[in-house]
């Protein structure tokens, strides 16, 4: 069924979408307060601030059940809201250039969060492939497939040439000697950005945290174009053609393919998980070698396959009423997930910088992990009063009037 292009009001929406949204808001959030609390530079480095055995346990169930598994699932749902969107009937205006238009204000949206807030942003990255999606809106499925299943692989080309580039090169002694060199600069490098970090954010002045905040920015971006950006646009692109299936739309009628999914997706998926945390543990991910390349390729197709089992897990517990209130809470999160992921680097900034508490590199990150649970307990109950009163969250009602040049209905008539 189809509908004007106007805001989807709470009548009109999915509820398991925002259920599953919800989900993985909080899955992201304990992946991203590694990188709110300290240095983003660590994750590429052998650089430590934290090696107790309880710190080392919560890292490694992190890289198992989470790293690569929530955002992949907040992208297929991206791509799911894309197809939506383009179902709303033309009165005049073409939906693919109202949703263009829109993935501009969230380009803007990533801009300012990147710049006042946190280097991690994913709104950026999420406007940007969201314009090439639209590229995809007339492919077939099969079509759709393959570019997915591509950009998944060519950058798993990509590193492993570099790592047998790299083994060549190390096992050459004259070249071994130049490469040992460049990466002892290289470390140096992001050594420094790592001192920086942890002393500028909890004592320096508001625009000096916007400089190293850039520079963090920066130094991800090449990381981010080989792996993160073909990722996310694959994901999109399996939510995309999820949306043509109607899988989220009509649940009843599929649910034989998620108790597939549950069972296989599980059992790959936290196979593969399991090997990534160990080899994460074991290995550095900034060079390239056999083993690095493996567990990227294990993240890179494992954490997807978790993600559906995640996925399809929830859905037939919901069906069989085993979730049923614990659904509700997570929909109402998910019905402000813009407002609640921003909602989450506010907080850090709060806690973590100078104009804060300036606790930046002191919370451990067995200690974030259960700040990562406040955090979203007290969101959950916060989002269900705030939709009592408003029909949609601050910035999702900030994004809409803009979206629509006119400003919402911003009350909710039956509070």
């Amino acid at each position: 069924m189809s509908h004007p292009i106007n805001p989807t009001v709470p009548g009109q929406r999915i509820q398991i979408i925002d259920t599953l949204r919800g989900f993985a808001i909080f899955g992201i959030l304990m992946v991203n307060m590694l990188w709110m609390s300290a240095p983003v530079g660590i994750s590429l480095t052998e650089y430590a601030l934290w090696d107790s055995p309880l710190d080392k346990t919560v890292e490694f169930l992190i890289s198992f059940l989470f790293e690569g598994k929530f955002y992949v699932l907040f992208s297929m749902l991206f791509g799911y809201g894309f197809w939506l969107f383009l179902q709303k009937t033309n009165d005049g205006t073409s939906p693919a250039k109202v949703y263009a238009w829109r993935l501009v204000l969230l380009i803007l949206f990533g801009v300012a969060h990147i710049v006042l807030l946190w280097p991690g942003d994913i709104l950026l990255c999420y406007g940007l492939l969201g314009l090439l999606l639209l590229l995809f809106r007339n492919k077939s499925n099969r079509s759709l497939f393959k570019w997915a299943l591509a950009l998944l692989i060519i950058p798993l080309v990509l590193l492993g040439a570099m790592a047998l580039l790299f083994h060549l090169g190390m096992s050459n002694p004259d070249s071994a000697e130049v490469i040992e060199s460049a990466m002892k600069d290289q470390q140096a490098v992001f050594v420094a950005l790592i001192e920086n970090a942890l002393r500028i954010y909890p004592t320096g002045s508001f625009s000096e945290i916007v400089n190293i905040r850039l520079e963090e920015y920066t130094t991800l971006l090449m990381g981010a174009f080989i792996m993160f950006y073909p990722n996310v646009l694959a994901m999109f692109l399996v939510g995309f053609y999820a949306g043509r299936k109607q899988l989220l739309n009509e649940v009843t009628a599929h649910l034989p393919i998620f108790r597939k999914m549950a069972i296989w997706g599980l059992s790959t998926g936290l196979l593969a998980g399991l090997a990534y945390a160990f080899l994460k543990m074991e290995t550095d991910l900034g060079t390239p070698t056999l083993e690095s390349v493996l567990a990227m390729t294990l993240n890179a197709f494992g954490g997807p396959v978790l993600s559906l089992g995640f996925v399809s897990t929830i859905i037939l517990l919901i069906h069989n009423g085993l979730l049923k209130h614990c659904a509700v809470w997570l929909a109402a999160v998910g019905r402000m997930a813009l407002s609640n992921y921003l909602m989450h680097s506010i907080i850090a900034a709060l806690l973590f910088h100078s104009y804060g508490f300036a606790l930046y590199g002191k919370v451990s990150i067995w200690q974030g992990s259960l700040l990562c649970l406040a955090i979203f307990a007290i969101q959950i109950p916060l989002s269900i009063a705030w939709l009592k009163f408003f029909r949609f969250g601050p910035f999702e009602w900030l994004w809409r009037s803009l979206t629509y040049l006119k400003w919402q209905p911003f009350l909710n008539t039956k509070a």
